[in-house]
């Protein structure tokens, strides 16, 4: 079925919310109306995401994308950062296949996407107004980005935990319109369960174990220290 051909009840986005609201370490909150997350959207969709975002960060993968111009090219700015392409294969290949979990994936894609992820802080700091960030399902790469974002403009880890694990709550629907739209699911089958704060917790320990946290991590990988500056200011009130 193509996603034109969506049942009705499948037409809005499953796995979508505004992380506004959130709180950073020193007592502040994320501002509502600048950052989005979400599942991919679908030609067929019946409206838009709210608010209307005026750029788009689509993290899918070529290979996965079967539409010639995204469904919001008409009304955003659409970035295509392909999250985990750039990881070296040698690197893959040297690690056992039983080894290759979730959570391994996550690692590799915060200590090797180093520059799809200075590219994303970049957009969205000359963003000039919501920024909308999606996978094909918002939640494993949708899930990494937001996090290293928000942990960046120092929102506090609780909090993006559980920003995370709301995914937990849309998975029936979510699956239900991917596959109605014959996206191209995960080959791991981890992949096609529930979000773990584990997983997560994971890659963070890894960015945060660098001198200056985050931060730091993303200073020494190509991140300019004005962008990581003008994100908390946007992103925090």
């Amino acid at each position: 079925m193509t996603a034109s051909l969506l049942p009705a009840t499948l037409r809005t986005l499953a796995n979508l919310r505004d992380v506004g609201g959130l709180r950073t370490d020193d007592g502040r909150v994320v501002r509502s109306g600048v950052l989005l997350r979400s599942d991919a959207p679908q030609i067929g969709d019946a409206r838009l995401p709210a608010p209307h975002p005026s750029t788009v960060i689509d993290l899918r993968s070529a290979k996965e994308i079967d539409v010639a111009v995204h469904p919001l090219a008409a009304v955003a700015n659409v970035h295509h950062v392909a999250l985990g392409e750039s990881l070296h294969p040698e690197r893959v290949a040297a690690t056992p296949a039983a080894e290759r979990d979730l959570a391994w994936a996550y690692r590799l894609i915060v200590l090797e996407a180093t520059a799809e992820l200075a590219r994303i802080v970049r957009i969205v700091v000359s963003a000039s107004g919501p920024v909308l960030v999606h996978c094909a399902a918002g939640k494993d790469r949708t899930g990494i980005v937001v996090a290293v974002l928000l942990r960046a403009a120092g929102v506090r880890r609780d909090d993006v935990m559980a920003d995370y694990l709301r995914t937990n709550d849309n998975l029936e629907r979510l699956w239900a319109r991917l596959t109605a739209a014959g996206a191209h699911l995960p080959s791991n089958s981890d992949a096609l369960f529930g979000v773990d704060a584990r997983v997560l917790a994971a890659a963070l320990d890894e960015l945060e174990r660098h001198e200056g946290g985050i931060r730091g991590h993303l200073l020494a990988h190509g991140t300019a220290p004005a962008d990581l500056d003008t994100l908390a200011a946007r992103l925090v009130r």
